[in-house]
């Protein structure tokens, strides 16, 4: 039997199959939903159809990971660093994304991901969004916001947030107006 840490590390094989099956021995443990993974880095991790239903992935680092067609249904992902992962066609039913970073993540297709679930995020710059649009800042994160003051972009100025976002001044407008998920 493999040690919990060893299982971790089997993760980061690069390798979808051993990821996998790392996975399903993790879950078998009970070291899925126990809080194992927290806090941990994976990034570049191979997890493509990883079933982490139920999974407590708070503050796990995913940068650059590819998450597609994941279970993430009842995932903890409060906090986790998604940026640049591929999340094509997870399912996101019931998962907590709170404070999650999604900067330049990839959610083409992502099913049961709602408005609701992404206005809690802290970060959508740059994300490419379950309909294939670019996020237009309709929701105002502050990790947003924080970038772009950062970067000395005037937040208060529509033209200059449209140009921050990657989108027309009129999708910007059409997003902030309606406050609804409005994209590119």
């Amino acid at each position: 039997m493999q040690t919990k840490l060893e299982l971790i590390n089997k993760i980061l094989s690069l390798e979808n199959k051993p990821s996998l099956e790392a996975v399903e021995e993790l879950r078998i443990h009970g070291w899925l939903a126990d809080g194992s993974l927290r806090g941990v880095a994976l990034c570049q991790a191979q997890l493509e159809h990883a079933d982490l239903m139920g999974a407590d992935l708070r503050n796990v680092d995913f940068h650059q990971s590819n998450l597609d067609l994941a279970d993430l249904s009842k995932a903890r992902l409060n906090g986790a660093k998604l940026n640049r992962a591929s999340l094509q066609r997870a399912n996101f039913d019931q998962a907590d994304l709170t404070y999650a970073d999604l900067y330049k993540a990839n959610l083409q297709g992502a099913r049961n991901l709602t408005n609701e679930q992404l206005s809690h995020v802290n970060q959508l710059l740059g994300a490419i969004l379950p309909d294939g649009k670019v996020y237009s800042g309709c929701f105002n994160l502050q990790g947003d916001l924080g970038r772009a003051r950062w970067a000395k972009v005037n937040i208060d100025d529509p033209k200059a947030m449209a140009e921050f976002y990657g989108v027309t001044l009129e999708v910007y407008m059409s997003s902030h107006n309606h406050g609804a998920f409005a994209m590119a």
